[in-house]
């Protein structure tokens, strides 16, 4: 899938009458200094995607009228429509007209997002990792982030039994089952992700390991820390606790601590374009890649490295920077804000 043009309105710091882009079908580069709208606009496409914004929905509103926030896309690809959102105490979604919700959209138009600081899914806490196959499951796995969402309000639910000193077992039964489901969607996801890899140099695995069914794990899991989840007034098990553990397979060393920097950037685009390579053969339709100045810290060897890996997608490539990565290229689309 592709845009092939975006239209924003009153979009943070976008407060004129309009700003309307048009954009090529491999890589685009929105190029800027700090502060002049770079990663809002990327953030525009995200919404447009069905992610959302980056933040919470009121701060996408303009700085300056903030009253509503409209953005709107021509799209093609593997399918042609127009699409549009609607943003004010919440967004709403329409596809050629119709309402449509995110979950259907993700569907339509697939999108793996990077964000600043996403190195962090190497070197981390662990609920970067888990965000990022999360996401993943989301885009291949429908009923995943209404499950999610759904174990989270039962996940507070239990936190304030506990922290009222209550017996957290009302909730039990309901967070072992949605808690197991996304436990065993992770692994099967993550196994997916795998067997698409053509390494093998890594490996990566979720950790605590099932021997048993998700559900069947939480109900022992709870009953062994039951004790201690009353003392400290808060869940101690579940889907929250989970470390997507990737090592050196020649000695099992973390990649946060045997990689360099740089190694570890490349390593995270490996990771998002086999994400992409699987989203395609899924959903056949190929996603859009956004970034969000992944490109810092790279050598030129990096960069050159870098601009191949992504032509070699074959997927539309959004990348913010506060200047041109990739040289002279002729391939390349620049968006100069």
């Amino acid at each position: 899938m592709r845009f092939n043009y975006s239209v924003i309105r009153n979009f943070r710091n976008f407060s004129g009458p309009e700003l309307k882009t048009k954009w090529g079908p491999g890589i685009n580069l929105i190029l800027g200094s700090n502060g002049s709208g770079k990663t809002n606009l990327l953030e525009s496409l995200s919404v447009l995607c069905g992610w959302g914004g980056f933040t919470r929905t009121q701060n996408i509103l303009s700085w300056n009228v903030p009253a509503r926030a409209e953005a709107f896309a021509d799209v093609g690809g593997e399918e042609s429509f127009k699409l549009s959102a609607s943003i004010a105490s919440r967004v709403s979604l329409r596809l050629n007209d119709k309402a449509i919700s995110f979950t259907d959209l993700r569907l339509v138009i697939p999108s793996i997002i990077f964000l600043t600081g996403g190195v962090s899914l190497i070197d981390g806490s662990p609920s970067a990792r888990r965000l990022f196959i999360d996401r993943l499951c989301a885009l291949l796995v429908p009923p995943y982030a209404k499950r999610l969402a759904d174990f989270k309000y039962v996940m507070r639910s239990r936190t304030a039994l506990l922290r009222q000193r209550k017996s957290p077992a009302p909730t039990t039964e309901i967070f072992c089952k949605l808690g197991g489901w996304i436990m065993e969607r992770r692994r099967e996801v993550l196994e997916m992700l795998k067997g698409v890899m053509k390494q093998d140099k890594f490996e990566m695995k979720f950790l605590p390991e099932l021997q048993t069914s998700g559900d069947e794990y939480l109900r022992r899991a709870i009953e062994e820390s039951s004790a201690r989840e009353l003392h400290v007034m808060r869940p101690l098990v579940g889907p929250g606790y989970e470390e997507l553990a990737i090592t050196l397979r020649e000695n099992s060393k973390p990649v946060s601590e045997a990689l360099s920097r740089g190694q570890k950037r490349r390593l995270i685009l490996y990771m998002i374009t086999t994400a992409g390579k699987l989203t395609a053969l899924k959903l056949k339709r190929k996603p859009i890649l956004l970034f969000d100045d992944f490109t810092a810290e790279l050598d030129a060897p990096g960069r050159e490295w870098t601009y191949k890996k992504l032509i070699e997608t074959g997927c539309q490539v959004f990348i913010t920077a506060p200047e041109d990565p990739f040289g002279k290229k002729r391939s390349i689309t620049r968006y100069h804000l």
